[in-house]
């Protein structure tokens, strides 16, 4: 009964634990959801969509040139991306950076809805802004039991890009250390990118942005 006992506390505790946190998760994405709608993207601006990784970084800084725009938000599945998708294509926007997908791993969502929630994005925002230039990430390595999943959600998203003629940008190799996993080097937690990590997106993505 000692052993039973302590097994249901411990699954207890787990399950608390990811109540709570999907309770602060959707108060936070509701609070950024309503500082999104009351800065509206104007026309011509460079949007970033996607998760906490987008979240984090200081896009405005690095491409103030560029009227960069932060529409990341934390714990954002592609389902949530759907849902807010048009608070991000107003103005519109005359490119949109892409990253989304990690967290449906972590919820144990099958890669065919994922590519299929991006392949909806990808059309709902050619749709919106048809001028507009799309820029679709590869989503990150890991260093944790979902590290495997990622090649082949990968794989699928270069196809759904490569589908409509959008680049994609392969950020595996520079991410990945010797074991193929997330480099230690550029990472706090085994997920998100550190400053060193923001700062090898910046110069992957610079190039691009900077191309007429």
């Amino acid at each position: 009964m000692g052993a039973l006992a302590a097994a249901w506390l411990a699954f207890d505790a787990r399950l608390g634990s990811r109540r709570v946190g999907r309770a602060r998760a959707a108060n936070l994405r509701a609070r950024v959801r309503s500082v999104h709608r009351s800065n509206p993207i104007r026309a011509g601006e460079t949007v970033f969509l996607g998760d906490s990784i987008t979240f984090d970084g200081n896009w405005e800084v690095a491409f103030s040139d560029l009227g960069a725009r932060n529409r990341g938000i934390g714990w954002d599945t592609t389902d949530d991306l759907l849902d807010r998708l048009d608070e991000s294509l107003g103005g519109p926007p005359s490119t949109v950076v892409l990253m989304i997908g990690t967290n449906d791993l972590n919820l144990g969502v099958p890669h065919a809805k994922t590519v299929r929630n991006v392949a909806h994005v990808l059309d709902r925002t050619a749709e919106a802004a048809p001028d507009a230039r799309i820029i679709v990430q590869s989503v990150l390595p890991r260093t944790d039991r979902y590290h495997p999943l990622v090649a082949p959600l990968n794989a699928a998203l270069a196809r759904v890009a490569a589908e409509r003629g959008l680049e994609f940008v392969d950020h595996t190799d520079r991410f990945a250390g010797p074991d193929g996993q997330l480099d230690p080097a550029l990472h706090d937690d085994g997920l998100h990118p550190n400053g060193d990590g923001h700062l090898l997106l910046v110069d992957a993505l610079r190039p691009l942005l900077n191309r007429s």
